[in-house]
């Protein structure tokens, strides 16, 4: 299974750590931590409940109105079949769309998987290190990390990466942004 898969090896050795092509030196990392991703904008979690709301709001006066009107108006026979039928098709449509929006929701609620990342902050200065599903062993790295800051290794260590990550600041098909402020990660704006 891809999930367990190597990623990559971190060199750790008395003054530096290396993570994929990133070199950072062990005096000046002030602080290491993982952080959860929450995604933001259009790919935010409750974002499709907007979308469900309105179309419910619209919903109800529009099919009030349709049932009031269309029994009191003058038309044909073959007009009020016609007038069925594109009620009939917009209520297809909106209901395919809120089946859609449903499933959406369902999907980042229950099925989409917690991405976190490794921040490593030097100077004020944060980097991503690593970033991906695996939660376990990006607290693995860390916890290497901090030990290497406490307690130097005398020989260059290698430290096996494995699971589902991505070395570096790249985060697979999604956009994320790092913010400093509040210390979290927004995704997708």
């Amino acid at each position: 299974m891809a999930r367990n898969r190597y990623v990559g090896e971190i060199r750790i050795s008395k003054r530096t750590v290396q993570i994929g092509y990133e070199v950072y030196p062990l005096a000046n990392i002030s602080r290491v931590r993982s952080v959860e991703l929450i995604p933001g904008g259009k790919r935010a979690t409750y974002y499709p409940l907007r979308e469900i709301a309105i179309l419910a709001l619209l919903a109800i006066p529009v099919a009030a109105a349709f049932n009031a009107v269309l029994p009191e108006a003058a038309l044909t026979p073959d007009d009020e079949e016609r007038v069925r039928q594109i009620a009939t098709g917009v209520a297809v449509v909106a209901g395919g769309r809120l089946a859609y929006l449903f499933c959406l929701l369902f999907y980042r609620i229950v099925l989409r998987p917690r991405r976190y990342m490794l921040v490593i902050e030097t100077a004020g200065t944060q980097y991503t290190a690593m970033s991906g599903t695996a939660y376990d062993e990006i607290e693995r790295i860390k916890g290497e990390i901090v030990d290497a800051i406490e307690n130097p290794p005398q020989q260059e260590r290698i430290v096996q990466v494995r699971g589902d990550l991505v070395m570096g600041d790249k985060i697979g098909r999604d956009k994320y942004q790092q913010s400093g402020s509040g210390n979290h990660i927004n995704a997708g704006r």
